[in-house]
């Protein structure tokens, strides 16, 4: 039954083909490709252009690209990059690592590590990763580009922003060549490449999703760039790089329930990356402005301005008269948005500059002058008063 069945279906096939033969003899041949308007071609041509494109900054960008594996030796330490994770469960670093106990035998554990990426800053060794890739670390290992493995020291790191600059010995890198700040639109298209789950140079595609995000829980200092590029555990510290084979962010985390790609990613804008990574290069720690008020968003919905809570005594804005209550709407000229923007404007500007802030006390414009001080942080003495240690 099957056999003639099957020689039916084909005697059907050879009489349909024949039919068919007939109308199109009679109708005439179909147009061409080349004669057909709705051809595709010039959208073929694009997308083709496109993928060259992807590939050309893949190549250019690849020897800049490192990865970074950390080893933490027991007793292990506390914040070591592979151990449990302080931020909420939907908000994930992503670094590739494996926890340990901390309570076992020291003599009896083994090492344990974690891998990340770094990007090449300067030909003469320095990188510039993510302050939780290194963190803890007893030593780090780098591997370049063309498979050499070298040992890498701590530069310096700054926890504030979640950015850290490592050393290798090589004095003839290829550096990579980052942006100058906010070049990089809504979007544009854009690349990560890292070392995601151990596969290094791997490289990813999407856009920027958004800019300017804060408020997200990450660091101190939030400014991220937000893209759909596919980014894993392994990729922190890696780059997101632009058409033009510029460094735009450095990733740093990824919003997700279980630790996989999601489709939202942040990474750290150059702007930021530049200035910290000067300043840890020459072996500095990195210094920010502080004019010693706590800070709230105001209540009322689009009233705009930050409400000054409490301010330090003795800091800078008690000096300069600022007042429990004031309504801060403008600093250095600027509108006043939010405490995350205001606290990010006062951290940006130098120790010991005078800059202006205009408040609204009791329905009245009032404008002073202020001059900063010395924000505290690494290895200094922050206020001691429990409303005043978390002053800007």
């Amino acid at each position: 039954m099957r056999l003639n069945l099957n020689r039916c279906l084909f005697c059907s096939s050879l009489l349909s083909g024949t039919i068919g033969a007939v109308a199109l003899d009679a109708l005439g041949a179909p147009p061409s490709a080349a004669d057909d308007p709705a051809t595709p071609r010039d959208e073929l041509r694009h997308a083709r252009d496109l993928s060259r494109a992807f590939r050309q900054v893949a190549a250019q960008v690849a020897p800049s690209v490192v990865s970074i594996k950390a080893i933490d030796r027991a007793p292990y330490a506390a914040d070591f990059a592979g151990g449990h994770s302080p931020l909420p469960r939907n908000l994930r670093r992503f670094v590739e690592g494996m926890p340990g106990s901390q309570n076992a035998d020291s003599a009896k554990l083994p090492q344990r590590g974690s891998e990340g990426t770094g990007v090449i800053y300067s030909a003469d060794g320095l990188i510039v990763t993510n302050n939780h890739v290194v963190q803890g670390a007893d030593e780090l290992q780098v591997t370049l580009h063309d498979g050499r493995e070298l040992e890498a020291q701590l530069v310096g790191t700054d926890p504030e922003t979640d950015l850290a600059v490592i050393r290798v010995s090589d004095r003839s890198l290829t550096p990579a060549t980052f942006t100058g700040g906010d070049e990089i639109d809504v979007g544009e298209w854009v690349l990560a490449i890292g070392t995601p789950f151990g596969l290094s140079q791997t490289v990813t595609a999407g856009i920027i999703s958004a800019k300017n995000r804060d408020s997200v829980g990450l660091s101190a200092f939030e400014d991220y760039l937000q893209t759909d590029a596919a980014i894993n555990p392994g990729n922190s510290g890696g780059p997101l790089v632009d058409l033009d084979g510029h460094i735009v962010g450095i990733n740093s985390a990824i919003a997700s329930e279980d630790g996989r790609f999601a489709g939202v990613g942040f990474a750290i804008p150059t702007a930021m990356v530049r200035s910290v990574a000067v300043s840890l290069s020459g072996g500095d720690l990195v210094k920010r402005g502080f004019m010693g008020v706590n800070l709230d968003d105001a209540d009322e919905a689009g009233a705009g301005g930050v409400v000054i809570v409490s301010v330090v005594r003795g800091g800078p804005a008690a000096r300069a008269g600022l007042q429990p209550g004031d309504m801060v709407v403008k600093f250095n000229g600027a509108a006043v948005t939010s405490r995350v923007q205001l606290m990010r404007s006062i951290a940006g500007c130098a120790p010991d500059s005078t800059v202006e802030v205009e408040v609204v006390r009791g329905g009245t414009p009032v404008r002073t002058q202020v001059s900063l001080s010395l924000r505290p942080g690494m290895g200094e003495r922050a206020p001691t008063a429990t409303d005043e240690a978390a002053a800007e």
